[in-house]
């Protein structure tokens, strides 16, 4: 007998609905989602008011890349347990997910009003006030998810609002408690690289672009920076092998080719530089 083939009191082969749960847990557990699915269906269909039921079968649904098919089952979840932090979070998820977002904010704002909050609701209302340019509200919003649930995810989502905001000090902050929470957050070293950069601090900036590099070579604009910072301390040499390392994955980026032209003019290479001078005015047209 599998473990699928569970026999209950009910008759042979026949599975309890709790069983039935259970078994699509573990298929959920897994990542096996269609098997969780018709689990969570057949327990349901045995015991239509299990509202935790309904929940997991929702989350399996959003999982499937499903946000239309999950939403009705977790409006029935919150109807009948209409204060649960998690239900009403991932409402908000299937409506944001179908583009509704005004809809999905108040499913969020009801998700923060109840008990403590939500921490994936307060992050989630963060992420679309932030696109929405609606900083003040964003940074309310991420520094409630800190307050319950603090992790470099968080930091780091704060420090990038202030980041927009060009108050790089602040940003500066949340950066390092990201980094504070985990030493190998890289795109918490990367920015605080960035914020580093942009107050002039170029030698600092250069250590954190190097252990952002170190932590995650999929962070290609790296050498960009790191050889426009190398240039700014006048170690020329350094920013020209940093810049054409750069070419390497953004070679059409015409910022990059116009601080090599700088870079090279500075290394007395007057036609390398002419060659990336031209390059940078070609892509500025091509825009």
């Amino acid at each position: 007998m599998t473990h699928q083939d569970i026999t209950t009191h009910g008759g042979p082969g026949e599975c309890q609905p709790s069983a039935l749960f259970e078994t699509g847990r573990r298929a959920e557990s897994a990542g096996r989602f269609d098997e969780a699915r018709s689990a969570y269906e057949l327990a349901l269909a045995a015991e239509p008011l299990r509202h935790e039921w309904m929940y997991r079968l929702g989350c399996v649904l959003l999982k499937m890349d499903l946000p239309a098919e999950a939403e009705p089952v977790l409006r029935r979840a919150v109807d009948l347990q209409p204060d649960a932090h998690a239900y009403l979070t991932n409402l908000g998820v299937c409506c944001d997910r179908q583009g509704r977002r005004d809809e999905a904010v108040l499913w969020y704002r009801r998700s923060t009003q109840k008990g403590t909050g939500s921490a994936v609701a307060f992050h989630n209302l963060g992420a679309i006030y932030a696109e929405a340019g609606r900083a003040q509200e964003a940074i309310r919003a991420f520094e409630s998810a800190i307050a319950l649930e603090p992790d470099a995810e968080g930091w780091h989502n704060l420090g990038l609002v202030h980041y927009g905001a060009d108050d790089f000090t602040r940003a500066f902050d949340c950066f390092e408690r990201a980094v504070a929470f985990d030493a190998g957050f890289a795109r918490g070293q990367y920015f605080a690289a960035l914020c580093l950069m942009k107050c002039g601090m170029y030698a600092d900036a250069c250590k954190r672009f190097e252990a952002a590099w170190r932590l995650d070579p999929r962070l290609v604009r790296v050498p960009f920076y790191l050889g426009s910072c190398l240039h700014k301390l006048q170690r020329y040499e350094e920013a020209r092998l940093a810049l054409e390392q750069a070419l390497e994955y953004i070679p059409e980026d015409g910022k990059l080719h116009y601080q090599l032209a700088l870079t090279c003019d500075a290394l007395g290479m007057p036609q390398e530089a002419r060659l990336h001078y031209s390059q940078a005015r070609a892509a500025r047209q091509q825009r």
